[in-house]
Formats: C-alpha cells, sequence, structure tokens
C-alpha cells in the first residue's frame, strides 16, 4: 500500500537516487532547490514522498508562495520551468496528487500548480501557454553548425566580426553576469531576482552550475547563468544589453554554451522557457524550430480560475512603463521584494 509522507533531512539521498534514476527528472527535482528557493526567495518548502514499505515509489517538491496581497499558492516549483509529480505508476501519481490537493485545502491556497512537461493527470486543468527549445546536439559541433540556417550562421558569424568573446566561469563572474542582468531587467520594466539568489545556486550545485559571459572590447556586454543535469544543458536565466544587440551578443552567448555542452560530452541544449509567440519564443526558434509543448497542471482550490499575466492589460503595461523608469539601485533593491511575489 502506498503511503505519502513528508520530507526530511534523513531522506535526502533517497530523493536524490529517486530523481536522478526517474526518466522523466529533471534539475529542477534536485532536492538542492529546496534550500535555495526557501533561503534566497522565503518560500516554504512542502516536499513529498510516495513510499511503498521502505521503498521510494514517487516524489514531488511545492513550495508555499505567500504574496502581499494575501493570496497563498502552492507551486512546484517557483522561479524554474518544470516540477510536478515523478512515480512509478499512475496509481501512485494519483495518491501524490491527492495529499498535494489536502495539502492545498489545509493551507487555504488559490491554487495547486505543477509545471510538468507530460501531462498524465486527467483530474487537473492545462496551460498551454509555455514551451521549451530542446536541440539535439549529439552529432557534435560540425553537424550542428551545418543544420543551422544561413540566417543563423550568418549572426553567429557577425557576432565574432565584432570582437565579441565568451568565457566561462563561476562566482568570479558573478558580479559581471549580475549588472548585465539586472540592468536588462530594469530596461524590459521586470522586477529582477535577488543576486543571492544566483549566488546560491553557483553555492549549492558546484559541480552543475556556471556562468557564461560575453565581452566586447573587455567589457561584459551579456550573459546567461548554465545548469547541467544528466545528459543536457539548461540555462534558465540570460541577458544583454539592448543597445549591443546589433552586434547579436545572445547569438554568441547560445553558441558558446552549445559549443560547451558538446565539448562535456553532452547531447541536448535546453534554451528555457518562453511564452508562445514572445519575444524570446522567435529567437530560441532559430536555434531549433519545434518547440516542446510545456503542461503545466492545475488545480483549483480556492480560486475560480486560473489567472495569467497579461502584458496587454492595461494597468499591467502601466506598471511595467514605471519600473523602466526607476534608477537602477531603486529597481536593484525593490525587485527581489517585488517579483517573489510571482512565481
Amino acid at each position: 500500500m502506498t503511503q505519502i509522507i513528508d520530507y526530511e533531512d534523513s531522506h535526502r539521498d533517497e530523493w536524490s537516487t529517486y530523481v536522478n534514476s526517474h526518466k522523466e527528472g529533471t534539475i529542477c527535482h534536485r532536492i538542492e532547490w529546496r534550500e535555495i528557493i526557501s533561503s534566497t526567495l522565503g518560500h516554504v518548502p512542502y516536499y513529498l514522498m510516495a513510499m511503498e514499505g521502505d521503498h521510494v515509489c514517487g516524489v514531488v517538491p511545492f513550495f508555499l508562495v505567500s504574496t502581499w496581497w494575501r493570496r497563498r499558492y502552492l507551486v512546484s516549483i517557483p522561479w524554474l520551468d518544470y516540477g510536478g509529480i515523478l512515480a512509478d505508476n499512475a496509481e501512485v501519481e494519483k495518491a501524490l496528487l491527492g495529499r498535494a490537493i489536502e495539502l492545498g485545502k489545509q493551507l487555504s491556497v488559490e491554487f495547486v500548480d505543477m509545471r510538468s512537461v507530460h501531462a498524465a493527470l486527467d483530474e487537473t486543468g492545462k496551460r498551454l501557454d509555455k514551451v521549451t527549445f530542446v536541440m539535439d546536439i549529439s552529432a557534435g559541433e560540425e553537424e550542428v553548425w551545418k543544420g543551422f540556417h544561413f540566417k543563423l550562421r550568418n549572426h553567429i558569424r557577425k557576432s565574432e566580426k565584432s570582437g565579441i568573446t565568451a568565457e566561462f566561469g563561476r562566482a568570479e563572474l558573478l558580479d559581471d553576469f549580475y549588472t548585465v542582468f539586472a540592468t536588462n531587467m530594469r530596461d524590459l520594466g521586470t522586477p529582477v531576482w535577488g543576486k543571492n539568489l544566483f549566488e546560491r545556486v553557483l553555492t549549492d550545485l558546484p559541480e552543475d552550475s556556471e556562468l557564461v559571459i560575453v565581452r566586447r572590447e573587455g567589457r561584459a556586454i551579456g550573459g546567461g547563468l548554465v545548469l547541467s543535469h544528466r545528459n543536457a544543458l539548461y540555462v534558465p536565466s540570460s541577458s544583454s544589453y539592448r543597445s549591443e544587440r546589433s552586434k547579436c551578443p545572445n547569438h554568441a552567448l547560445f553558441w558558446a554554451a552549445i559549443k560547451r555542452g558538446i565539448a562535456k560530452g553532452r547531447t541536448q541544449f535546453d534554451f528555457g522557457r518562453s511564452t508562445v509567440d514572445g519575444a524570446t519564443y522567435q529567437f530560441k526558434k532559430q536555434w531549433t524550430p519545434d518547440p516542446l509543448q510545456l503542461n503545466w497542471q492545475y488545480v483549483l482550490i480556492n480560486a475560480r480560475e486560473m489567472h495569467i499575466q497579461n502584458p496587454d492589460n492595461e494597468n499591467f503595461n502601466l506598471a511595467i512603463r514605471l519600473w523602466q523608469k526607476l534608477p537602477l539601485p531603486v529597481a536593484n533593491l525593490l525587485g527581489p521584494r517585488v517579483i517573489k511575489n510571482f512565481p
């Protein structure tokens, strides 16, 4: 009989073994995020495990997100693109979902949100506005290059002719990365995540995280966070200065990261999530034309509908325009306090 229990520190090795062995386990299911997200964003972790005797047969990581306006959400998992239930079979999956719904009711949340790749739960609603792009890089650098459309190759060549170079590192590159990242987020009108989040990722995932910086004339003009899991590289965050876009720094950044993955023997490159038909969607589609649909599953608890942020909303547009006018130090101070309300 399947028993659902709460994760405890003594279960750490069992959790990690299960995630690493499950075919649908992602880097976002890794146990390290429990401390990374709770310590930097303040969300309370609720990690659930399904047991049959002493055998782990399923897991799901959740965080309770509490907003300034007294709304509460149970999310698997905030900030990242993936999450949801990992289970041996449909029976275990339903048992974990049932416990998650019970937990959501106990915590008086608006909804339970699971950022799944594959939708296997008939009992949930599904958001289909998010996709990712995953490129097969197993053939090697030469074959991957040949597979690019000539326009993409020209953009990469243009970045090289502009004198853009790339370097990889860790904490020593964090200031350069965050300066570019925070500036670009302010210019987009989006509150920025705190620098301590990226610092904690680099600390807690020492073998599987690094930063890539692209420079022109020695100055950092773009950067990205690169995560590794199994056979894939994954870039959840990247930015470049808008003033440098004509020189194609983003093309230089992603091509450098792809070559890095190939050199390390990875076979997949994950560009991270995009909203369908959004700006990043069009950029990523240049590299690999077929998006992978993400099935973000949800169960409404105290909400009547699943609220999705709409940039076309006039109030949302007004907030963006106001944020763009903030001095960068002010935006960097306020940003982490604001953005944690939007998982």
